[in-house]
């Protein structure tokens, strides 16, 4: 069971720390499946990638004190996996979640092989931006409530509540946001390919990534490729994440491409508990922005 004092009832709050939560939009989905049962914790308040993060002494100290650490798991926090294992805590990963539909990560030129799978099968060929399905926000919410209905049973009504008020929620807003976007045969690139779960959910018409690899980089090959791809194709719409890569300059600097940015982290949202939402928000109205019907 969570740590919580014998005399507080249902609806009071325990102290902060008795969950972490990696990410901002998975902290989010946490945040208000937990209302009025506890205040989870952010470890990581501001990143321009969850996949690199150096962690200080006061981060260490964070895990080491709490009861429950919630993370997407080792394909995305990869610096986390060895301190996570080192840790006396419930470990929750979203990528165990059932019902999940996971994608394969995509190579060079080739879309043509993300497949859905079941959670069970091996997650190292699969791409960890789970969260960026509402379909999968759900069934991580789901997965969520269950662990920590198992470790405080007490509570178990009111997590199950606040799971059916954020499973509509979200459901809401995927609603919304389908409808919103209407000009989805408009060809686009990105210059990493973080966002297929969104462009499938929504049926858009991705063609191809700038870089695949964060380590590698781009070779002359693939960038020449995707000059000839953008003029063939007629491609106006290139998506980035946040910092803008200086490649983005050059690739606009003589072309009519429109360059948008998306923010799958929420680093500029303000509300950490509603982040989860306001990033699809966001991300959907990018879009539209950058696919000429917004």
């Amino acid at each position: 069971m969570l740590p919580v004092n014998a005399q507080a009832n249902n609806t009071q709050t325990k102290k902060a720390g008795d969950i972490v939560v990696t990410i901002k939009p998975l902290y989010s989905l946490v945040a208000q499946l937990s209302e009025g049962i506890t205040q989870p914790v952010l470890l990581m308040k501001q990143m321009p990638s969850a996949h690199h993060y150096n962690m200080r002494p006061s981060d260490r100290r964070l895990l080491a004190n709490a009861g429950v650490i919630i993370w997407i798991g080792p394909q995305l926090e990869s610096y986390l996996d060895k301190t996570i294992q080192q840790q006396d805590a419930m470990i929750i990963s979203a990528m165990q979640a059932d019902g999940l539909k996971l994608l394969e990560r995509r190579a060079k030129n080739d879309d043509q092989h993300s497949a859905e799978h079941s959670a069970h099968d091996h997650h190292g060929h699969f791409d960890p931006h789970i969260w960026l399905s509402a379909h999968n926000a759900i069934a991580i919410s789901k997965h969520i409530t269950g662990q920590l209905i198992s470790h405080d049973p007490e509570n178990a009504d009111r997590y199950k509540k606040n799971l059916q008020q954020v499973s509509d929620k979200i459901s809401r807003l995927a609603a919304e946001i389908r409808a919103g976007l209407k000009n989805r045969q408009q060809p686009f690139i990105t210059y990493h390919d973080a966002f297929q779960y969104f462009e499938k959910e929504n049926k858009l018409r991705y063609i191809d990534s700038i870089n695949f690899n964060e380590e590698a980089g781009t070779s002359l090959k693939h960038l020449r490729h995707i000059k000839a791809e953008i003029k063939q194709k007629q491609i106006q719409c290139l998506l980035y994440q946040p910092p803008e890569p200086d490649i983005i300059k050059t690739l606009t600097a003589d072309s009519t491409i429109k360059a948008v940015a998306l923010d799958p982290l929420g680093l500029h949202v303000k509300n950490d508990e509603n982040a989860w939402f306001e990033i699809m928000q966001g991300i959907a109205e990018s879009f539209k922005h950058c696919l000429g019907n917004g």
